[in-house]
């Protein structure tokens, strides 16, 4: 089935590949394999960059390479505490696959908010000295304050970004292995409406397979959907909603009520277009990480959407 042009545009690039990790925890060569063959399909439009750590960059075969190309790139989202450390490592890598590989992106925990606006300062000047243009998103890790310490996180974020023009962005976890990974919604609306005021970008990571908020046996929880949070905070953003609203649409286990149409998506009497959607996922709601490829497709296509 095509799907709507809104459809095309809300999944547009929307899944980075995590294959290496929980729950799927594939080795490095089918997990290569697997992006490969997912960059090569009809579907390849979906999907966005292969993630990584740097750690282990050296585990990938030459062989396994071969599958990539400059046509059909292995677009690459490195894991690292201290990409600055650590760039002699990707520029080996880069060296000797530059013609197939691109790297994109960068992903890393703040260790310590009382440094990070040094460490955001340092990733620029290496950008900067070594001609490199990729994308970083931060985390902060679980903790009893967390509300508090993602709101500095995500204003020293907003002040970097305005100093130097940067597009540093930050990344949300919103599940995992267990029933106590995945979190509250208050906190992550907290996060949506943080970031939407302060103008920083955000992606997602972990327990979003699904399109649409259930329960799910083998976490014994409700996990949350990829619908709820990237519509979820479209309409937020948009129509400037308050917490419990914005909390409404994000524990929403209603498929029905999400629709995507040829001019844009809705939820209940809230409407994003076409044009608001791709601003949106380009400047906002970038992608999340999924360590499935297939699962969120065959869900789409149970609702007939895709």
């Amino acid at each position: 089935m095509k799907p709507s042009a809104s459809l095309q545009h809300f999944l547009d690039k929307l899944i980075d590949y995590a294959g290496l990790f929980p729950p799927a925890k594939l080795e490095i060569q089918p997990s290569l394999k697997n992006y490969a063959e997912h960059i090569h399909s009809t579907d390849r439009w979906i999907m966005s960059q292969f993630i990584i750590p740097v750690s282990r960059l050296h585990e990938i075969p030459s062989d396994v390479m071969k599958k990539y190309s400059e046509v059909f790139p292995l677009r690459l989202s490195l894991i690292s505490a201290d990409i600055c450390n650590e760039i002699d490592t990707v520029s080996q890598f880069l060296n000797r696959y530059g013609n197939s590989t691109i790297f994109t992106g960068h992903e890393s925990r703040i260790s310590d908010l009382s440094t990070f606006s040094q460490h955001l300062s340092d990733i620029h000047h290496l950008c900067k000295n070594q001609n490199l243009d990729f994308v970083s998103f931060y985390e902060v890790g679980p903790s009893d304050n967390w509300v508090s310490q993602m709101n500095e996180a995500v204003s020293k974020i907003a002040a970097f970004n305005t100093e130097y023009e940067g597009n540093i962005g930050f990344k949300l976890r919103c599940g995992g292995v267990e029933a106590h990974m995945f979190p509250p919604a208050e906190d992550i609306a907290h996060a949506i409406l943080a970031c939407g005021e302060a103008g920083v970008s955000m992606k997602f990571t972990a327990g979003l397979h699904h399109p649409v908020r259930h329960y799910n046996e083998s976490v014994k929880t409700k996990m949350y959907g990829f619908f709820n949070i990237f519509i979820g905070g479209m309409i937020a953003h948009k129509f400037s909603l308050e917490l419990d609203r914005l909390i409404a649409v994000l524990l929403d286990e209603d498929s029905e009520n999400f629709k995507f149409d040829e001019n844009g998506l809705s939820w209940e009497n809230y409407s994003i277009s076409n044009f608001e959607i791709q601003k949106y996922r380009e400047e906002s709601f970038i992608s999340y990480g999924s360590c499935s490829f297939d699962e969120p497709r065959e869900d789409l296509q149970k609702l007939g959407l895709l």
